[in-house]
């Protein structure tokens, strides 16, 4: 049941897997259900209620379908949100090394280092744990000695002290965007989304059978097209619901940017 209300687990394989399998089942559920419908409800019984099946139907798939429709611009709503934080930390982070550059050693240094310490903290440790579904703290150490360092310097001149001003806002800022994409990163549907998802549209392509096609494999194909479309639905909301995890999570571009310009243009001795 865990599996199905809260599937973390479906992000250990492809979702091209997962999505077969998951659109499988629901096919075969509706075939099953069309068949006992057969069974239980005489043809001329259903068909003597076409119309009545038919006005309560599109009410069911009407509001089933703006729900279905909802939930998935939340989660493409929630992916886009985390990939947007993503790039503006480390945006941020950049902006933070080109303000150092301004200072002199051994504070330039430290802070280079710091930054440097930082990027590979986010791309080596802590996006793998997010890919599990785990969030990892350590890279605000690295922060919290940054902001040391920054506090600690005296401008002599006012030149200097704008840079100050502008270092200490673009550190304030880069600790705002972590805490957005740890945010992102653990931010996911609540369980009971996944339960009126998941008997919604079960209930929903139930009532289909109500109707008496005199076709049974018509009826069986229709109700197949129909949970297909669905299911398929279903597995994309998986699929975006938790940006940093499965196929399509948010990747480390920026910072892996960030730190190969950082790098390109430090000069070693």
């Amino acid at each position: 049941m865990h599996f199905v209300m809260k599937p973390d687990m479906v992000y250990q394989f492809p979702i091209w897997a997962v999505g077969l399998v998951f659109v499988g089942l629901a096919v075969l559920g509706a075939i099953v259900v069309e068949l006992g419908a057969r069974r239980f409800l005489p043809l001329h019984l259903r068909r003597e209620h076409h119309d009545v099946a038919a006005a309560m139907l599109s009410i069911i798939g009407v509001t089933y379908a703006v729900l279905l429709a909802f939930v998935a611009m939340l989660a493409w709503e929630g992916y886009n949100k985390a990939k947007a934080a993503s790039y503006k930390e480390a945006a941020l982070v950049l902006d933070v090394y080109n303000a150092s550059v301004g200072f002199t050693d051994p504070q330039m240094s430290l802070m280079r280092d710091d930054i440097i310490g930082y990027l590979k903290e986010v791309v080596n440790v802590e996006w793998p744990a997010q890919a599990e579904g785990r969030t990892v703290g350590r890279g605000a150490a690295y922060l919290h000695r940054l902001n040391g360092i920054a506090t600690g310097l005296n401008p002599h001149n006012l030149a200097d002290g704008n840079l100050h001003a502008l270092l200490l806002q673009s550190l304030r800022q880069l600790t705002d965007a972590r805490q957005e994409r740890l945010l992102a990163a653990t931010t996911d549907f609540p369980t009971i989304v996944w339960i009126v998802l998941l008997l919604g549209g079960g209930l929903t392509i139930a009532f289909g059978s109500f109707f008496g096609s005199p076709s049974l494999l018509m009826h069986l194909a229709m109700s197949a097209i129909l949970t297909i479309s669905g299911a398929l639905v279903v597995v994309l909301i998986i699929a975006l619901s938790n940006p940093f995890r499965g196929d399509f999570r948010v990747s480390t571009d920026p910072f892996d940017q960030v730190l190969a310009q950082i790098e390109a243009s430090t000069i070693r001795p």
